[in-house]
Order: structure tokens, then C-alpha cells, then sequence
């Protein structure tokens, strides 16, 4: 049962708590900016305050931070999404952006990424210049997108989970956000269309003949993706300042515009064949070949 001393205590430590916090987030904000670091004037300052606000229950002494200490931008490091940010210079806004960047460096060797010739499909040859002239023209847009709104990962855009917009405020990045997923809805859209597309000479063909060409067609926007000497191509098609602007080495997401189509190769290879656990796909494959 709670007494009013125990209510007391809590209204207290919490007080200090919200206190501290404040001045400490402060003062890791002066110590970034400052060449002197927790030398600085400004962080010895909000060190004694700390130390008073720390004795608070015991003193009775409380502390307001002067208005000049209170920060009005936030290094990266801090992920304050509230409020403004800028690039930390020091060692603390380097490490932070190795580790959030580690994960969408992607190799630019092009034998790297494991390649299913099961998706390789009789047929599809015809298919793949019209494949790789469209996987260009989708990868400098997609490129264009991210440069646009400085957005460091192929995976952010596509999926819609954007979180490289560090520099600015919740409701500018939201704004932000909302903007980039309708441009790469479009993008997709437009490039969905494309592949639907078979053009006049199929115009007449049965249901089961054009799935026949649209899965020759999917294997063929799958080959100019992961096959090696087509990501090769691909690589010595960069611009010199990729790498200086995170671009990564290579982007994926043109082969899975069609995933239905490529799934369905997979589940009649799985008829056929033992399953191998090591290739991507599989997993997917094999759990909707159990349900198809």
C-alpha cells in the first residue's frame, strides 16, 4: 500500500531523472560540437549543474539550464527525430554511421550473391535485351530516387521502411517518406506495366501460352540481375561517384517485379528435384508449394 512519503519519492526521482536527462543530452551535444570536447566551458558548466541535480533530494537545491545551453540541433549519433540534426564529425557520428551503413554496403563482387540457374528457363534468350536495356533504365531512375531525397539503401525505397533521414525534423521526414513511396510506387508500376506488355506478335495466344512467355520473360529479367557476367556489365556501368555517394554496388529489386513468375519456376523445379536449402528462393518456394 502506498503512503504519501512514497508518492513524495517518486514525484522527486523522477523530477531529477527528467532533469538529468536533459543536461546530460546537452552536454553530449557541446562536447560534439566543441574542438575541446568535455572541456569545453559550456560542458564543465552543465557538469556542475548535473552535480547539483544530482544532490537535489538531499539539498533541496534545484537547477534550470540556461536558455544559451539548451540545443537546438542534435548530432546524428543521438537519433533525436524531433528535432533538427546535422553530420557528427567526431568519432561518435563515425562509428554511428558505420554500423547503420554496414548493413546495405553491398558487395561489388559480382559472384557474391548465389544464383539459381533453376530460374534459367529454354526460351528466355530472346527475351533478355529488351531485359537488361529496361534494368538500366530502372536502375538510374531507382538511383535518381535515391540521390533525391538521400535515402542510402535500395531496400529503404523499396520496401517503404525509410530510416537514412537523419538531417531532418519527424514531420518533414514523414512528409518525405510519404513522397518517396509514391515515386517508387510509380516506378514500379510503370516497370510492372512493361513486363506485362508482350506486344502485338502475342496478342492471340492462350492464357497457358502467354504464362509460358511471361515466365521466359521473368527469367530473363532474373539473368540480367544476378548472373554473373550481367552484373559484371553492370558494375563497370557505375558512375566514378557511386561509391562517394553509398550508392550500393548493386541493385536487386528489377529482378522481383515479377516474383510471382519466378516462384512458380521454382515450385515445378521442386517437383523434379531434391531441395536445395542454400539457394535464396527456396524457402518461399517451398512453403507455397505445400499450399498451392
Amino acid at each position: 500500500m502506498f503512503v504519501l512519503q512514497d508518492i513524495i519519492d517518486f514525484f522527486v526521482k523522477n523530477m531529477v531523472d527528467e532533469k538529468l536527462g536533459t543536461i546530460f543530452n546537452a552536454h553530449v551535444v557541446h562536447a560534439d560540437r566543441s574542438e575541446q570536447g568535455a572541456m569545453d566551458k559550456n560542458c564543465i558548466r552543465l557538469a556542475k549543474l548535473a552535480a547539483t541535480a544530482v544532490d537535489f533530494p538531499q539539498t533541496g537545491r534545484t537547477v534550470t539550464m540556461p536558455q544559451h545551453l539548451k540545443p537546438k540541433v542534435y548530432p546524428d549519433f543521438m537519433e533525436k527525430e524531433d528535432f533538427q540534426s546535422y553530420k557528427s564529425d567526431k568519432i561518435l557520428g563515425q562509428l554511428y554511421r558505420k554500423v547503420i551503413y554496414s548493413d546495405i554496403q553491398l558487395s561489388s563482387a559480382a559472384g557474391d550473391l548465389p544464383y539459381d540457374k533453376d530460374l534459367e528457363l529454354p526460351g528466355s534468350a530472346q527475351f533478355i535485351p529488351d531485359a537488361w536495356n529496361k534494368k538500366c533504365s530502372y536502375d538510374g531512375q531507382l538511383n535518381a530516387l535515391m540521390g533525391q531525397y538521400k535515402v542510402n539503401g535500395e531496400d529503404e525505397v523499396v520496401t517503404g521502411h525509410i530510416w537514412s533521414l537523419l538531417k531532418y525534423n519527424s514531420r518533414k521526414q514523414g512528409d518525405l517518406k510519404e513522397r518517396l513511396k509514391h515515386a517508387y510506387h510509380s516506378l514500379k508500376n510503370e516497370f510492372k506495366h512493361a513486363f506485362e506488355n508482350l506486344g502485338e506478335d502475342h496478342r492471340q495466344l492462350t492464357v497457358d501460352a502467354k504464362n509460358t512467355v511471361y515466365e521466359q520473360k521473368a527469367s530473363a529479367w532474373y539473368q540480367v540481375t544476378y548472373d554473373p557476367k550481367w552484373a559484371m556489365k553492370a558494375l563497370g556501368m557505375r558512375e566514378p561517384e557511386a561509391e562517394e555517394y553509398r550508392q550500393p554496388a548493386r541493385l536487386l529489386s528489377f529482378a522481383w517485379i515479377p516474383a510471382e513468375y519466378l516462384v512458380r519456376i521454382k515450385i515445378r523445379c521442386l517437383g523434379t528435384k531434391e531441395l536445395d536449402n542454400q539457394k535464396p528462393i527456396n524457402t518461399l518456394a517451398h512453403y507455397l508449394a505445400k499450399k498451392i
